[in-house]
């Protein structure tokens, strides 16, 4: 009997049984790779036509300007990581939450080792006193054009301008 288990995270093996218990008694060597899944949120919060960035102070991509997110904890759902994120950083609440698109970011050859999701929001009813905190060094509400004049990635400056668009657009 043949049996197929992950060892890690990261390896499929092939187990083989010899015994009539039906113990293993056999492991091959790893065959593939098997993709870590990690999962992030991110939010867009949008008020008088300005977004809420936050001033990164931990690298990937430290003193950029993002919007804010960060890593699915265990046992928790990406909305609930979003509004926990978004309460971390900037010490703001969001009533409501809409899923926009989840994204996979891995690329080059981090690609086949793993797999990471981004899901995005679009935040409603942003309450409360800002104020920045966990890796966000500094808030920002700046608009569209003033994001490009920033240290700002093409795909928040893409989400931007297709939110901005879609609901500036009568």
């Amino acid at each position: 009997m043949f049996r197929l288990f992950l060892s890690g995270s990261s390896h499929l093996h092939v187990a083989k049984t010899f015994s009539t218990d039906h113990s293993l008694d056999m492991i091959t060597t790893a065959i593939f790779p098997v993709p870590a899944q990690v999962q992030g949120v991110s939010l867009i919060c949008r008020r008088d036509k300005r977004f809420l960035l936050v001033k990164r102070g931990k690298e990937p991509l430290k003193g950029w300007l993002a919007f804010p997110g960060g890593s699915v904890e265990p046992g928790e759902t990406a909305e609930e990581a979003a509004k926990r994120e978004l309460k971390e950083e900037t010490a703001l609440h969001a009533a409501r939450l809409d899923h926009m698109i989840t994204v996979d970011l891995a690329t080059g050859e981090k690609a086949y080792d793993k797999c990471y999701y981004l899901s995005v929001f679009r935040a409603h009813d942003i309450t409360g006193m800002e104020q920045a905190g966990d890796d966000a060094v500094s808030i920002h509400w700046l608009s569209v054009e003033e994001m490009e004049g920033q240290q700002v990635t093409e795909s928040t400056l893409a989400m931007a301008r297709s939110v901005a668009q879609a609901e500036d657009t009568p």
